[in-house]
């Protein structure tokens, strides 16, 4: 039960502006492959519910086998490597003086556990992105978009519209 619970980021107006600071003149260096659903504007995971019924339907209907290999993703957002996500930002060209703040709100990250009223030690975080942040989501699919490009790339699987 207890391995359910998830931290959430109080972040403060400072956080926030920063990070709808950086979505509104970075966002274009932080799209993802059409192949995200969650976490994306004008994309919901029933599209992404449809794409596969559709897909399984083609190839049941067309008497072939079909298989399925799903991505539990349901506690991305707590392991995310640091390292690699900002490595990615780099490679993504966003300004290094940019990547430096976030990476600083990341490595300074000490955190403690709130509990029916008792509280924990505080504790360095060394990994994850800060649920409840404006660019939280975004960072998970900046994250998960090399694996993206990576199974693409593979030329394994079905195509649609190819």
């Amino acid at each position: 039960m207890l391995t359910s619970l998830r931290g959430i980021a109080l972040s403060s107006l400072y956080g926030k502006l920063f990070d709808n600071v950086v979505l509104m003149y970075y966002s274009d260096k932080l799209t993802t492959s059409e192949l995200q659903f969650g976490f994306k504007a004008k994309s919901s995971m029933s599209q992404c519910t449809f794409v596969l019924k559709e897909s399984l339907a083609y190839y049941i209907n067309n008497n072939s086998s079909v298989s399925c290999t799903f991505l539990d993703a349901t506690k991305a957002f707590n392991h995310v490597n640091y390292s690699k996500l900002f490595k990615l930002l780099i490679r993504r060209y966003l300004p290094l003086l940019l990547v430096r703040i976030m990476l600083n709100f990341y490595i300074s990250n000490f955190v403690r556990v709130s509990w029916c009223g008792y509280f924990s030690e505080y504790y360095l975080a060394t990994n994850g992105v800060k649920q409840g942040r404006v660019l939280s989501p975004v960072l998970i699919c900046v994250f998960l978009d090399e694996l993206l490009h990576a199974l693409s790339e593979a030329k394994v699987g079905c195509y649609i519209y190819r």
